[in-house]
């Protein structure tokens, strides 16, 4: 069995060179202001390092008050695939400018934010970026940019908070998903929302109001699930599908986003519902699987590759410029409808 190498640190350096770890430190980490150092001891440092093959610890370099390129990410679930989307975009932008992502999953708990927001500040995080809404709310977030000077938010964003971000512009995609039905025919239009998203039930209530709009609020009815995931969502549309009386039943569905539609969908096919054909289903998100189910799903892409590039050009332009977060101005991204085969015209009854 091979023994693992031990890794060289600064006091084998120190040894090799001589000299007290706090001068090999002071050469290696970058640290000499102020301080008299003979040229045949900094030389005697740094050819040690170089014998031993000493790697500095960027970490301890961003003691000495440079940049890390360290940027911490705060996830709110990282199996959701739309916040994945929006992670590869904030990953591939960060990789771009020579930064290395730090990355917290907080899975919906309340304190976890406030852990992870510790640790990035005792690994010298430049900046940090929220992906979705943390338990909390505009609190978390507020609490966050105050021990943090450079701070971004991107994705579950309805309004402007003291924290800059990037989000898409809800009414608009609430409004495009059911403009699409209502050209279709729809008028008995029910909506699947998720309580535990910040947008889920702002979208929801976007929905009651174009019902409203639209002459048809006696008809409209929301049922939210408690989690974001497919598997709550197939359940209630086993109900859902199972009681599916006529003339009174659903001709469409309005899905707050592509894994509730995803579960419907599912739904249908195990209640002998057909898709489109008994009732037409858009979702929310454009989620890479979308494209590929069956059938594929109608649904609003808020582009979230691009939301996390864009939300990674933002906090690092604020970390390189020195500019606070009250001073950035949000990106809102224009969604836009993209029509595949889960929806199609309301069918007339006989």
């Amino acid at each position: 069995m091979r023994e693992a190498i031990p890794a060289i640190t600064l006091r084998d350096v120190a040894e090799r060179a001589g000299v007290s770890t706090t001068t090999a430190s002071r050469i290696l980490n970058g640290r000499e202001s102020g301080v008299q150092i003979r040229e045949s001891t900094r030389e005697r440092i740094l050819a040690a390092a170089e014998e031993l093959g000493y790697k500095p610890n960027l970490l301890a370099r961003a003691l000495r008050g440079s940049r890390s390129s360290l940027l911490g990410v705060i996830v709110r679930d990282i199996s959701d695939p739309f916040l994945f989307q929006v992670l590869r975009g904030i990953n591939v932008a960060a990789r771009a400018r020579g930064y290395r992502l730090f990355l917290g999953h907080v899975d919906y708990r309340p304190d976890m934010a406030a852990i992870y927001g510790s640790m990035f500040e005792q690994s010298h995080a430049d900046g940090i970026m929220v992906i979705g809404d943390l338990q909390g709310g505009d609190a978390a977030l507020e609490d966050l940019a105050r021990r943090h000077r450079y701070v971004v938010g991107v994705s579950d964003r309805i309004e402007r908070g003291s924290v800059p971000g990037v989000y898409v512009d809800n009414e608009r995609g609430t409004e495009l998903a059911l403009e699409h039905l209502w050209g279709l025919g729809h008028r008995n239009i029910v909506c699947v929302s998720d309580e535990r998203m910040a947008d889920g039930p702002f979208r929801a209530r976007l929905y009651e109001r174009f019902m409203a709009e639209h002459g048809v609020g006696d008809k409209a009815r929301v049922y939210f699930t408690t989690q974001p995931d497919p598997e709550p969502s197939y359940r209630l549309g086993r109900s859902l599908f199972g009681h599916f009386d006529r003339p009174s039943r659903p001709t469409a569905i309005f899905a707050a986003s592509d894994t509730l539609a995803i579960g419907l969908i599912q739904a249908a096919f195990q209640t002998g519902i057909a898709i489109p054909g008994d009732v037409s289903i858009v979702g929310f998100d454009d989620i890479d699987i979308a494209a590929f189910t069956v059938p594929p799903l109608t649904t609003i892409s808020q582009a979230g590759v691009r939301m996390g590039s864009e939300a990674a050009r933002m906090v690092l332009d604020m970390i390189e410029s020195g500019t606070p977060g009250l001073e950035v101005v949000d990106v809102v991204i224009r969604p836009e409808l993209v029509v595949r085969q889960s929806t199609a015209p309301a069918r007339v009854e006989a």
